[in-house]
């Protein structure tokens, strides 16, 4: 071997939650017989997985099904959870050391409580089974070549006999997911859908949202393409400056963020997308103009701007009479029209607002879109490629918030990174 030229059996290009998870389970299976290292051009792994789960590491789901993936994909994922169910990941992270527990809501966690914990153990595997990790080391291009795959960075070449691409997704750059597993798939001649950002803040176009900036509201959202709705999802609403977000909006922002993208909406055309808060989910509408119309009732002299007190967060309530152009300004309740009530009323459960733009990739959680999971078999391996496995958020199967993109990564790092070692078992038992 030249000195200029690292070679080694398999190279996993990226050191996030899906390369790790290869890398630990190659280097496990193979038991010494092959040589393989991780290649991250951050200055240490695991950048992005420090930050999942607000630093807490989120790592799978007990309710765990293909339906809380994007649509395409949940045939690939259905198989992938029938082999690495929430179970098994969690019992091969008590086989690394990491002892893991599930909150009320089935979201798993290190009992730590600490994404550094679980960073740690894979990086304490990767070690003890002889990985090797090159940190601070972008690659500039990948080639196929006959003897296999050549990486090159800045000063140094490394060959590969095996390349497993698990180099994330193009959100979150601060955390190093630059987009480069997309041009490494140009550099493969690899089919690579457009991206967009998803689990993110939806950008809405109302001038009225400064009055309510920072407050929060429990809300059941609804997200129509075309007047019909498309999704459902209820939380807490969180009001911005130029934005809506919250758990909720983030599960809807990638039907918004797919249809500035393509012009779809979960694959179908549409002309037009909206999200609609019911603010206050449970009571009816019947119910709320009651109680509006008797406090006016009862206190006709009291301030026309007082009529939502204690009905809704005062700036809410002073947003929802500004966004239905009730004037207050020297006027009682008594003055409050019926038909302005009426109004008050829909707005409060039908509080729609209109996507302006796409959400700003560098404050969204998950990539949607790339690499498409026709593109491998249910091993992780390319169909087109030899020695080729293509792992994480590069590939097109985002799923919603509460550990099912982190399951993803793990679950898929996992089976490659075993398959890897399989095959490498094979050829050496061959050689001998």
């Amino acid at each position: 071997m030249s000195e200029s030229l690292l070679e080694f059996d398999v190279m996993i290009l990226g050191g996030g939650a899906a390369g790790l998870a290869a890398a630990v389970a190659f280097g496990r299976r193979a038991g010494g017989k092959a040589s393989f290292a991780v290649i991250e051009k951050e200055q240490r792994l695991g950048r992005k997985l420090l930050a999942t789960g607000s630093g807490r590491c989120n790592l799978t789901n007990l309710d765990m099904t293909e339906e809380y993936y994007n649509a395409a994909a949940r045939p690939f994922v259905k198989n992938m959870i029938s082999r690495v169910s929430p179970e098994r990941l969690i019992s091969s992270f008590e086989t690394l050391g990491l002892l893991c527990r599930p909150d009320s809501a089935g979201r798993v966690y290190p009992c730590s409580n600490q994404a550094a914990s679980v960073l740690d153990v894979l990086t304490l595997w990767l070690e003890s089974t002889g990985g090797k990790a090159f940190c601070g080391c972008k690659v500039e291009n990948v080639k196929k070549t006959d003897e296999g795959y050549l990486l090159r960075t800045s000063d140094k070449t490394f060959l590969a006999k095996k390349l497993i691409l698990a180099s994330g997704g193009a959100v979150s750059k601060a955390l190093g997911s630059d987009g480069s597993s997309y041009r490494f798939a140009r550099d493969l001649s690899l089919l690579c859908e457009k991206v967009y950002p998803s689990l993110a803040p939806v950008n809405v176009a109302d001038k009225k949202l400064s009055f309510v900036k920072g407050v929060r509201a429990a809300a059941a959202v609804t997200l129509e393409a075309d007047g019909k709705t498309l999704a459902r999802e209820e939380g807490e609403l969180q009001f911005n400056e130029k934005n809506i977000s919250g758990i909720c909006i983030f599960q809807l922002s990638r039907y918004v963020n797919e249809f500035f993208a393509l012009g779809t909406a979960e694959g179908k055309k549409c002309r037009n997308i909206s999200v609609c808060a019911d603010l206050m989910p449970d009571v009816s509408e019947e119910q709320l103009f009651d109680t509006l119309k008797k406090r006016c009732g009862l206190l006709p002299e009291a301030k026309a701007d007082e009529l939502l007190t204690g009905v809704l967060n005062k700036k809410l309530g002073g947003y929802i009479l500004k966004r239905c152009g009730v004037p207050c300004s020297g006027r009682s309740l008594s003055g409050v029209s019926e038909r302005e009530l009426r109004l008050i009323v829909k707005t409060i459960k039908r509080c729609g607002f209109t996507p302006s733009a796409p959400s700003n990739p560098d404050s969204a959680q998950v990539t949607a879109g790339g690499i498409p999971l026709s593109q491998v078999d249910r091993n992780m391996k390319s169909k087109t490629h030899d020695g080729l496995y293509i792992i994480g958020e590069a590939l097109d199967a985002d799923g919603l918030c509460g550990g099912y993109n982190l399951h993803f990564a793990f679950a898929g790092g996992i089976i490659a990174g075993t398959h890897a070692a399989k095959a490498e078992g094979k050829k050496h038992d061959k050689d001998k």
